[in-house]
Protein backbone atom coordinates (compact mmCIF):
# COMPACT_ATOMS: atom_id res chain seq x y z
CA UNK A 1 0.00 0.00 0.00
CA UNK A 2 2.87 2.29 0.84
CA UNK A 3 4.36 1.54 -2.83
CA UNK A 4 1.36 2.25 -4.48
CA UNK A 5 0.44 5.56 -2.68
CA UNK A 6 4.49 6.95 -3.37
CA UNK A 7 3.97 6.02 -7.06
CA UNK A 8 0.51 7.39 -7.57
CA UNK A 9 2.08 10.96 -5.64
CA UNK A 10 4.82 10.40 -8.31
CA UNK A 11 2.90 10.22 -11.13
CA UNK A 12 0.47 12.81 -9.93
CA UNK A 13 3.66 15.79 -9.33
CA UNK A 14 4.62 14.66 -13.31
CA UNK A 15 1.35 15.65 -14.33
CA UNK A 16 1.35 18.93 -12.72
CA UNK A 17 4.55 19.92 -13.90
CA UNK A 18 3.58 19.71 -17.50
CA UNK A 19 0.43 22.06 -16.68
CA UNK A 20 0.90 24.99 -17.61
CA UNK A 21 -0.60 27.91 -15.62
CA UNK A 22 -2.69 30.38 -17.90
CA UNK A 23 -3.37 34.07 -16.50
CA UNK A 24 -5.38 36.33 -17.60
CA UNK A 25 -4.50 39.14 -20.54
CA UNK A 26 -4.93 41.55 -17.96
CA UNK A 27 -2.46 39.78 -15.61
CA UNK A 28 -0.16 38.70 -18.19
CA UNK A 29 0.32 42.32 -19.75
CA UNK A 30 0.85 43.66 -16.10
CA UNK A 31 3.55 41.19 -15.99
CA UNK A 32 5.03 42.53 -18.84
CA UNK A 33 9.06 43.94 -18.15
CA UNK A 34 8.90 47.06 -19.73
CA UNK A 35 5.18 47.70 -18.19
CA UNK A 36 6.37 47.34 -14.81
CA UNK A 37 9.25 49.75 -15.78
CA UNK A 38 7.09 51.98 -17.26
CA UNK A 39 4.20 52.06 -14.27
CA UNK A 40 7.62 51.98 -11.40
CA UNK A 41 9.18 55.39 -13.75
CA UNK A 42 5.61 56.98 -13.29
CA UNK A 43 5.18 56.32 -9.40
CA UNK A 44 8.76 57.54 -8.89
CA UNK A 45 8.77 60.60 -10.68
CA UNK A 46 5.88 61.41 -8.77
CA UNK A 47 6.65 61.18 -5.89
CA UNK A 48 10.03 63.34 -7.01
CA UNK A 49 7.43 65.89 -8.23
CA UNK A 50 5.34 66.59 -4.91
CA UNK A 51 8.43 66.15 -2.59
CA UNK A 52 10.18 69.33 -4.86
CA UNK A 53 7.14 70.89 -5.24
CA UNK A 54 6.67 70.37 -1.29
CA UNK A 55 10.30 71.92 -0.62
CA UNK A 56 9.65 74.41 -2.87
CA UNK A 57 6.50 75.74 -0.68
CA UNK A 58 9.05 75.54 2.26
CA UNK A 59 11.83 77.47 1.25
CA UNK A 60 9.79 80.24 -0.45
CA UNK A 61 7.81 80.85 3.05
CA UNK A 62 11.49 80.44 4.92
CA UNK A 63 12.23 83.57 2.57
CA UNK A 64 8.74 85.08 3.69
CA UNK A 65 9.00 85.06 7.38
CA UNK A 66 12.99 85.96 7.25
CA UNK A 67 11.99 88.94 5.69
CA UNK A 68 8.66 89.57 8.15
CA UNK A 69 11.81 89.48 11.06
CA UNK A 70 13.48 92.69 9.12
CA UNK A 71 10.04 94.37 8.65
CA UNK A 72 9.46 93.95 12.20
CA UNK A 73 13.06 95.99 13.08
CA UNK A 74 12.14 98.23 9.54
CA UNK A 75 9.33 99.56 11.30
CA UNK A 76 10.76 100.41 14.27
CA UNK A 77 13.56 102.04 12.73
CA UNK A 78 11.58 103.93 10.37
CA UNK A 79 9.31 105.25 13.57
CA UNK A 80 12.72 106.47 15.15
CA UNK A 81 13.91 107.89 11.81
CA UNK A 82 10.92 109.90 11.87
CA UNK A 83 11.49 111.09 15.49
CA UNK A 84 15.23 112.33 14.70
CA UNK A 85 13.66 114.25 11.65
CA UNK A 86 10.99 115.58 13.10
CA UNK A 87 12.73 116.53 16.40
CA UNK A 88 15.91 118.29 14.13
CA UNK A 89 12.82 119.73 11.81
CA UNK A 90 11.46 121.66 15.16
CA UNK A 91 14.74 123.26 15.74
CA UNK A 92 14.97 124.19 11.87
CA UNK A 93 11.98 126.08 12.04
CA UNK A 94 11.22 125.84 8.48
CA UNK A 95 14.33 126.30 7.47
CA UNK A 96 15.05 123.31 4.46
CA UNK A 97 11.72 122.34 4.91
CA UNK A 98 11.44 120.62 1.52
CA UNK A 99 14.25 118.14 2.61
CA UNK A 100 12.14 117.12 5.80
CA UNK A 101 9.13 116.46 3.57
CA UNK A 102 11.19 114.65 0.74
CA UNK A 103 12.63 112.37 3.63
CA UNK A 104 8.77 112.23 4.97
CA UNK A 105 7.68 110.89 1.55
CA UNK A 106 10.75 108.31 0.98
CA UNK A 107 9.99 106.87 4.94
CA UNK A 108 6.59 106.50 3.97
CA UNK A 109 7.45 104.83 0.76
CA UNK A 110 9.68 102.47 2.80
CA UNK A 111 7.49 101.57 5.36
CA UNK A 112 4.42 100.49 2.74
CA UNK A 113 7.25 98.56 0.65
CA UNK A 114 8.50 96.77 3.27
CA UNK A 115 5.01 95.95 4.80
CA UNK A 116 3.82 94.42 1.72
CA UNK A 117 6.91 92.61 1.00
CA UNK A 118 7.98 94.82 -1.59
CA UNK A 119 11.62 94.53 -1.03
CA UNK A 120 12.75 96.19 -4.72
CA UNK A 121 10.67 99.00 -3.46
CA UNK A 122 12.59 99.54 0.04
CA UNK A 123 15.78 98.99 -1.64
CA UNK A 124 14.78 102.32 -3.45
CA UNK A 125 13.11 104.07 -0.76
CA UNK A 126 16.25 103.05 1.31
CA UNK A 127 18.44 104.59 -0.84
CA UNK A 128 17.26 107.90 -1.28
CA UNK A 129 16.75 108.04 2.72
CA UNK A 130 20.32 107.27 2.62
CA UNK A 131 21.14 110.18 0.36
CA UNK A 132 18.84 112.56 2.29
CA UNK A 133 20.54 111.52 6.27
CA UNK A 134 23.48 113.32 5.88
CA UNK A 135 22.01 117.03 5.65
CA UNK A 136 19.39 116.44 8.32
CA UNK A 137 22.06 115.39 10.70
CA UNK A 138 23.73 118.32 9.38
CA UNK A 139 20.75 120.47 10.64
CA UNK A 140 20.89 118.90 13.69
CA UNK A 141 24.60 119.40 14.35
CA UNK A 142 23.71 123.15 13.84
CA UNK A 143 21.83 123.38 16.82
CA UNK A 144 24.07 121.99 19.95
CA UNK A 145 20.45 122.13 22.38
CA UNK A 146 18.95 119.46 20.02
CA UNK A 147 21.85 117.21 19.75
CA UNK A 148 22.92 117.53 23.54
CA UNK A 149 18.96 116.64 24.72
CA UNK A 150 18.63 113.28 26.02
CA UNK A 151 15.90 112.42 23.75
CA UNK A 152 17.59 112.39 20.77
CA UNK A 153 20.72 110.58 22.30
CA UNK A 154 18.48 107.60 23.16
CA UNK A 155 16.76 107.97 19.04
CA UNK A 156 20.17 107.91 18.02
CA UNK A 157 21.58 104.85 20.33
CA UNK A 158 18.08 103.36 19.03
CA UNK A 159 18.51 103.88 15.57
CA UNK A 160 22.12 102.12 15.99
CA UNK A 161 20.71 99.12 17.93
CA UNK A 162 18.33 98.73 15.13
CA UNK A 163 20.81 98.79 12.09
CA UNK A 164 22.66 96.03 13.98
CA UNK A 165 19.96 94.05 13.99
CA UNK A 166 18.68 94.31 10.43
CA UNK A 167 22.39 93.77 9.22
CA UNK A 168 22.13 90.67 11.02
CA UNK A 169 18.81 89.61 10.06
CA UNK A 170 19.68 90.77 6.18
CA UNK A 171 22.54 87.93 6.25
CA UNK A 172 19.78 85.40 6.52
CA UNK A 173 17.06 86.81 4.83
CA UNK A 174 19.85 87.26 1.91
CA UNK A 175 21.07 83.00 2.23
CA UNK A 176 17.24 82.05 1.90
CA UNK A 177 16.88 84.12 -0.93
CA UNK A 178 20.15 82.84 -2.61
CA UNK A 179 19.05 79.04 -2.40
CA UNK A 180 15.69 79.95 -3.41
CA UNK A 181 17.12 81.64 -6.58
CA UNK A 182 19.41 78.76 -7.24
CA UNK A 183 16.54 75.93 -6.60
CA UNK A 184 14.75 77.41 -8.98
CA UNK A 185 16.86 77.94 -11.97
CA UNK A 186 18.46 74.11 -11.37
CA UNK A 187 17.83 71.44 -13.68
CA UNK A 188 15.27 69.44 -13.06
CA UNK A 189 13.84 71.16 -10.04
CA UNK A 190 13.51 74.61 -12.40
CA UNK A 191 10.18 72.59 -14.20
CA UNK A 192 8.54 72.24 -10.79
CA UNK A 193 9.06 75.92 -9.94
CA UNK A 194 8.18 76.81 -13.64
CA UNK A 195 4.54 74.83 -13.27
CA UNK A 196 3.61 76.60 -9.65
CA UNK A 197 4.98 79.94 -11.39
CA UNK A 198 8.00 80.48 -8.95
CA UNK A 199 10.19 83.98 -9.28
CA UNK A 200 13.32 84.77 -8.81
CA UNK A 201 13.54 87.49 -5.42
CA UNK A 202 15.14 90.42 -4.69
CA UNK A 203 18.01 90.57 -2.30
CA UNK A 204 17.76 92.93 0.64
CA UNK A 205 21.12 95.61 0.00
CA UNK A 206 22.98 97.63 2.47
CA UNK A 207 22.78 101.12 2.16
CA UNK A 208 25.56 103.46 3.53
CA UNK A 209 23.83 106.12 5.66
CA UNK A 210 27.31 107.60 6.66
CA UNK A 211 28.31 109.32 3.51
CA UNK A 212 28.33 113.24 3.91
CA UNK A 213 27.53 113.88 0.53
CA UNK A 214 26.22 117.25 -0.26
CA UNK A 215 24.75 118.70 -3.49
CA UNK A 216 23.31 122.00 -4.41
CA UNK A 217 20.25 122.23 -2.77
CA UNK A 218 17.73 123.33 -5.32
CA UNK A 219 19.56 120.84 -8.27
CA UNK A 220 19.80 118.07 -5.66
CA UNK A 221 15.90 118.54 -4.27
CA UNK A 222 14.65 118.68 -8.07
CA UNK A 223 16.44 115.59 -8.60
CA UNK A 224 15.05 114.29 -5.63
CA UNK A 225 11.44 114.67 -6.24
CA UNK A 226 11.71 113.28 -9.62
CA UNK A 227 12.92 110.02 -8.28
CA UNK A 228 10.88 110.15 -5.41
CA UNK A 229 7.66 109.92 -7.56
CA UNK A 230 9.37 106.98 -9.61
CA UNK A 231 9.91 105.01 -6.43
CA UNK A 232 6.33 106.02 -5.80
CA UNK A 233 5.25 104.96 -9.19
CA UNK A 234 7.15 101.56 -9.52
CA UNK A 235 5.58 100.64 -5.75
CA UNK A 236 2.38 101.31 -6.71
CA UNK A 237 3.05 98.87 -9.73
CA UNK A 238 4.42 96.20 -8.39
CA UNK A 239 1.46 96.44 -5.87
CA UNK A 240 -0.96 96.51 -8.72
CA UNK A 241 0.96 93.48 -10.98
CA UNK A 242 0.57 91.32 -7.40
CA UNK A 243 -3.51 91.93 -7.03
CA UNK A 244 -3.24 90.95 -10.66
CA UNK A 245 -1.55 87.63 -10.02
CA UNK A 246 -3.26 86.83 -6.91
CA UNK A 247 -6.51 87.04 -8.79
CA UNK A 248 -5.66 85.13 -11.73
CA UNK A 249 -4.64 82.81 -9.20
CA UNK A 250 -7.94 82.93 -7.95
CA UNK A 251 -9.43 82.19 -11.26
CA UNK A 252 -7.73 79.22 -11.69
Amino acid sequence: MFLLIMAFGVQFERNMCRVKVQYPPVIRNFMDPILIGVIVSIVLIGLWFFATYNRLIVMEQEVENAWSNIDVVLQERYDSLGNMARAAEDFAKGVEKDLFEQFAKARMAAATASQNGNVAGVNAAEGMMASILPRISLVAEDHPDLTASPLYANVQEEIDEQNERIADRREAYNAKVRNWNVIIRQIPSNFVAMIMGAESKDYFEATNTENPELFAPNARESRQEDELDEIEHEIAMIEAQKKLDALKRGSN
